[in-house]
């Protein structure tokens, strides 16, 4: 990308070293591959006409944190150099919007690795800009082919990257799992929350049974290793005449969240009551929170906010509502052994 259209630029200093980051002028937008570029010069090192000297060749790596979401995974990259002597760029792909953490590690030669931090600042995505598709895909494979409800079906997910069509093999644990499966029907009247199993080609498999008939919508929640947690959608059409073959799990009362409206696109806390405290930890957590727009494509995964201490009987989740709208939520606990799923709905304006 041109330096010029580089415009919204932050500067950092370690010792001697100064490092410019520059933005994109329009900011940074989740669910598109962005490109953040910084400048590397040593200010001990001063020429009288071009200034303080830029450091070459230096070995460089990023790391990108969500402070809020201490669950997900980091997102590593090794920058690579521009055409200008001392600058280096990235291209990280967001998954959602937030306030993120990039930590530079720079290593100059013959110099001792120093660290500097920038805060970044995410914007949720826009459905006015064009977007280059995510970095990876998701193919699904069902056994039988024409899966009918009540019926168990084999679902092989593959995950690759988009570029290369290379199948991934390499994953982080996100919440005690490496692969995270949320399927609903298109109503949102249906939710399941199922880990398939990963196999020795790098595929996941699951066994699943759907209660209805119906189309149905797979989000799969993974984090390849060192991309960060990236959400890849697919659909599934599922047959039957007969709705409500099985009779559905009793919803639970564990929980209750606020009935007020929400602001859509920014970062907030949503406290869930309990009214028994004494619930266990589930994949690393006190609970989870999907919520999932009535587009039933726009997707959510919340975590609790542990970094400050909260009463037994509330769990603070960090949740964010890209858009405005109404949400289905669907809140999980693990009591006595049984995880049980509260559903409640979210309206964001």
């Amino acid at each position: 990308m041109s330096f010029f259209l580089l415009l919204l630029a932050t500067v950092a200093q370690s010792g001697p070293y100064e490092v410019t980051l520059r933005l994109p002028a329009g900011g940074l937008f989740a669910q598109e591959e962005m490109q953040i570029e910084y400048r590397v010069v040593d200010t001990s090192r001063v020429d009288p006409l071009f200034g303080p000297a830029a450091v070459i060749r230096a070995q460089t790596a990023s790391r990108i944190t969500m402070p809020s979401m201490a669950g997900m995974p980091a997102l590593t990259e090794t920058a690579h150099p521009e055409g200008i002597p001392g600058e280096y760029g990235i291209h990280p792909f967001f998954p959602h919007g937030g306030e993120y953490l990039l930590t530079l590690q720079i290593t100059p030669p013959a110099a001792e690795a120093f660290t500097v931090t920038f805060p970044l600042t995410v914007a949720d995505p826009n459905p006015a800009r064009r977007r280059p598709p995510p970095p990876f895909t998701l193919e699904l494979k069902a056994s039988p082919s024409s899966p009918s409800a009540a019926r168990p079906v084999k679902l092989r997910f593959t995950v690759r990257r988009r570029d290369t069509r290379q199948i991934v093999k390499e994953f982080e644990l996100q919440h005690e799992r490496l692969f995270h499966l949320i399927l609903v029907d298109r109503e949102l009247s249906r939710f399941y929350h199922e880990h398939p199993t990963l196999q020795s080609d790098g595929s996941f498999l699951l066994t699943h049974s759907f209660l209805d008939p119906g189309e149905y919508h797979l989000f799969a929640d993974v984090a390849p290793a060192g991309a960060g947690g990236q959400v890849l959608l697919t659909k599934l059409q599922v047959g039957g005449r007969t709705p409500h073959l099985m009779a559905p799990p009793p919803p639970s009362t564990l929980a209750t969240f606020p009935a007020d409206p929400v602001t859509a696109g920014r970062t907030l806390r949503l406290t869930a009551t309990l009214k028994d405290p004494n619930i266990e930890p589930y994949l690393g957590a006190r609970g989870h929170l999907i919520l999932i727009h009535e587009d039933a494509e726009t997707f959510v995964h919340c975590h609790p906010d542990e970094s400050v201490p909260s009463p037994a009987d509330q769990v603070p989740f960090v949740a964010r509502f890209p858009k405005p709208g109404r949400y289905q939520g669907w809140a999980q606990f693990q009591r006595n052994g049984r995880v049980e799923t509260v559903r409640t709905q979210f309206l964001a304006q």
